[in-house]
């Protein structure tokens, strides 16, 4: 798992499974539209009330958004 990735997880849940990828975990959250819990995953207090499909897609714009500042960083480092 890239570091974009742990980093985006971790900002939006308490826990999740560590076996599993950073694909398996949003595949598996955006899979559940209407669902707000799934037993090997822990959302933080601020979003426990948003279903998990919304989440995954917190979690995805938080990725993208690390990704394009390390991008710009080292861009404007060259």
């Amino acid at each position: 798992m890239k570091i974009s990735e742990r980093h985006a997880l971790g900002q939006w849940l308490c826990d999740y499974p560590s076996n599993k990828t950073y694909a398996e975990i949003i595949e598996t959250m955006a899979a559940l539209p209407n669902d707000w819990t799934h037993e090997n995953l822990e959302l933080w207090e601020v979003v426990e009330t948003y279903p998990l499909a919304q989440v995954a897609q917190f979690i995805e714009d938080t990725r993208e958004m690390i990704e394009k500042a390390i991008a710009e960083t080292l861009e404007a480092a060259q």
